[in-house]
């Protein structure tokens, strides 16, 4: 009996439509992203009682929000590449619970050193998951939309902001600022539970990897019906193996000077992302607005980010990413930049951080989006991994230098005016990139 020719399964996976299966997926890996928004926004509403509880000074907490992010850095620089070691789906299931167990362990936490060792190892499982369920959900979505559908998944980032704003506002003062942590620790454990029964790793890697054709057969077959009918198929990855570390080959094959470009913006808007959301709701505390307004303009914040989420893949379709991102983050220094000039007033509050989170959610999701398309599938992990890890090292360094400047007694006009900059930065190195990428393009067509 003939040998059926082998499936490329890079190919089946571009030439279909999106059917349930990966649906799916990508609903799934947009809960994970949800849970990361939901964590991070909650410790920022939380840090005024918190710093009650523990009487320490507020420019103090800048190392809790801190810890948590060196923490999501080296959990993207570490696990990254373990993903596409070993599996994007099982460093994903890890990730997933060690976040969750940590983040019910800063509702025990009941010292400032304590508060900064559990905050570290949720940070942790936090960046391990995210170029992970990044990577996994990237690989089962047709070439064509994964831009689109990158920055939708990512929305569930700011729509876990919302979320986390809106319970911190009704659950801290009802309940305490612990509340607000069991909800957000055990959450993640329902979830790996779902993860693990529900959850598929990325075709390409089991193939690549030699997994037995049995279990790709009927993976493969939930893509398309008609596909692997015979029991003999085979199956191919469609794209080049690359041997040695792959974090080695993120500066292999011309893509150096793209990396490093790349990492600059990275690195400046997840500084604003999360500076923003770690220190307003103290800024604007001490400025008259409240727990409860303050609470409110961060979920005006993070729905903002949401909307720009929803909206930038579909901007980048068209008019192509580099002069979406370059546009967009120019104009979110201007936003979060008035916001200070606005304060107290409650309404230009809320529509000054709507629109930087607009502005801000539509870069930092395009970023995301333009890592996942940058490299190949054998070493997205890595290269997502490593991107967001610089993106988490920005977001580990403003918290700190916002605590220097509001220990200095800057006005909030000159520390919002601070935080604009760096998206100055972001939309410079983003046109770099984009004229890099276009030289490239052009000599590659000469050659």
């Amino acid at each position: 009996m003939q040998q059926p020719e082998p499936i490329n399964v890079t190919a089946l996976i571009d030439r279909h439509p999106i059917g349930a299966f990966q649906i799916r997926i990508l609903v799934l890996c947009g809960c994970v992203a949800l849970l990361d928004g939901l964590d991070l926004q909650a410790i920022g509403l939380a840090a005024p009682a918190i710093v009650r509880m523990l009487h320490v000074e507020p420019r103090a907490f800048g190392a809790v929000f801190s810890a948590a992010l060196l923490g999501l850095a080296l959990g993207a620089f570490i696990l990254g590449p373990m993903a596409d070691r070993f599996g994007r789906r099982r460093i994903l299931l890890v990730s997933t619970i060690t976040f969750g167990v940590f983040t019910i362990g800063t509702a025990l936490a009941t010292s400032f050193a304590a508060l900064l060792v559990v905050r570290f190892l949720t940070g942790f499982g936090l960046g391990g998951a995210m170029p992970s369920f990044i990577s996994l959900a990237s690989e089962y979505v047709p070439r064509r939309d994964r831009s689109l559908l990158v920055t939708l998944l990512w929305a569930g980032f700011p729509l876990g902001g919302v979320i986390g704003g809106v319970l911190a506002s009704y659950l801290i003062p009802a309940l305490g600022w612990q509340s607000i942590f069991y909800v957000g620790g055990i959450a993640p454990l329902l979830l790996a539970a779902i993860l693990a029964a529900a959850l598929p790793d990325s075709l390409g890697f089991l193939v690549a990897r030699g997994t037995r054709p049995d279990v790709v057969r009927r993976i493969v077959r939930q893509i398309n019906r008609q596909a692997a009918a015979d029991s003999n198929q085979s199956f191919m990855f469609g794209e080049e193996r690359l041997a040695g570390l792959p974090v080695s080959h993120l500066f292999t094959g011309g893509r150096a000077t793209g990396t490093l470009l790349l990492w600059v913006p990275y690195f400046m808007a997840f500084l604003m992302l999360v500076t923003n959301s770690s220190w307003s709701p103290t800024l604007l505390n001490t400025a008259g607005l409240g727990v409860g307004r303050s609470g409110i303009v961060m979920a005006a914040y993070n729905g903002g980010s949401v909307v720009g989420t929803l909206a930038v893949g579909w901007l980048i379709s068209l008019y192509g990413p580099y002069r979406v991102l370059t546009i967009v983050l120019a104009l979110s220094a201007f936003a979060f930049g008035s916001v200070g000039f606005a304060a107290p007033s409650f309404s230009l509050v809320t529509l000054l951080e709507g629109l930087g989170g607009v502005l801000l959610g539509a870069g930092s999701s395009g970023l995301i989006a333009l890592a996942a398309v940058f490299y190949p599938t054998v070493i997205r992990s890595s290269g997502v991994g490593w991107a967001t890890g610089v993106g988490r090292f920005g977001s580990f360094t403003g918290p700190l230098l916002a605590a220097i400047l509001v220990g200095a007694h800057w006005d909030i006009e000159s520390l919002y005016m601070a935080l604009g900059i760096p998206g100055l930065c972001a939309a410079l190195f983003v046109l770099l990139l984009g004229l890099n990428q276009t030289r490239r393009a052009g000599s590659s067509g000469a050659a």
